[in-house]
């Protein structure tokens, strides 16, 4: 298993632990990183998560099956697509606490399992489905890089800086190691 991977934007590798930031204006533009970085973990065999906000999963799956066999990846489970409120609002109200537990869960499940080397994840934030608290969001970028070293992952991050604001762009920068 190699230390870097291709994030399937083009000339752009991450390695193991890495928190990736994106920013997005649209679903095309959020489909111009995320769909990429899906297809690239698929084609390695690496597990894939999608947590969509705004988006129905099933849109996404539909979107990567022009390059995967979409039917397939989804029922040996190397492709997860959740909708953000089913990951993130569980108790009914975001607690970063809570989903730094939903995400220790899930990545313990796939170590546990056995079938996977590694775990890309990507989170969409778009403030549709999910409007956390600002400083709760800020408080679980912050607690995802003492989280993401614990297993070979990598996690993106992208926000639609439409719907956040450019005020929030100085608080990803301060939470994430990586900007693309």
């Amino acid at each position: 298993m190699s230390d870097t991977l291709d994030l399937g934007v083009t000339g752009i590798e991450a390695a193991l632990g890495d928190h990736i930031c994106g920013l997005y204006s649209n679903q095309v533009q959020r489909d111009q990183i995320m769909l990429p970085f899906l297809e690239a973990g698929l084609a390695a065999g690496d597990k894939c998560i999608c947590v969509v906000d705004g988006t129905d999963p099933n849109e996404v799956v539909a979107a990567l099956g022009t390059h995967a066999d979409a039917a397939k990846v989804v029922a040996n489970k190397q492709l997860e697509v959740i909708r953000a409120a089913d990951m993130y609002l569980r108790s009914g109200g975001f607690s970063a606490d809570e989903v730094i537990g939903s995400w220790k869960a899930a990545m313990s499940d796939v170590m546990y399992d056995g079938r996977f080397d590694v775990v890309r994840a990507v989170e969409t934030w778009s403030r549709r489905d999910v409007v956390p608290d600002m400083d709760e969001l800020m408080t679980l970028e912050s607690k995802m890089n003492r989280f993401l070293p614990l297993f070979p992952q990598v996690v993106m991050c992208l926000y639609d800086i439409d719907r956040f604001g450019s005020g929030i762009i100085v608080n990803l920068l301060k939470t994430h190691p990586r900007m693309l």
